[in-house]
């Protein structure tokens, strides 16, 4: 699916009904930004999708250790602001 968007002055996207419907979004959703190269890649933030991000990066950097910590069900053991911090969404400060 390829759609054109425009960026606002304030550097807004809108997504259109038929990419919030193929992602599930009804409302309100967070997602995780990543740049990869030229491309902006919008995700719905999931843990799985922290953990195709973590991956990523060990196919690109497999010299690098991550700490990783399993969790028993699903996303009931990670804290949020923590994993934005670890793939580098949010900042320490």
């Amino acid at each position: 699916m390829g759609v054109v968007v425009k960026v606002d002055r304030q550097g807004r996207v809108i997504l259109p009904e038929d990419v919030r419907k193929a992602l599930g979004i009804e409302g309100e959703a967070e997602m995780l930004c990543r740049v990869v190269g030229n491309r902006i890649i919008l995700e719905r933030f999931s843990v799985e999708a922290i953990s195709k991000a973590f991956s990523e990066l060990e196919e690109i950097a497999p010299s690098l250790e991550f700490d990783r910590e399993e969790a028993e069900e699903k996303d009931k053991y990670v804290d949020r602001e923590y994993a934005l911090r670890k793939i580098g969404i949010r900042s320490n400060s």
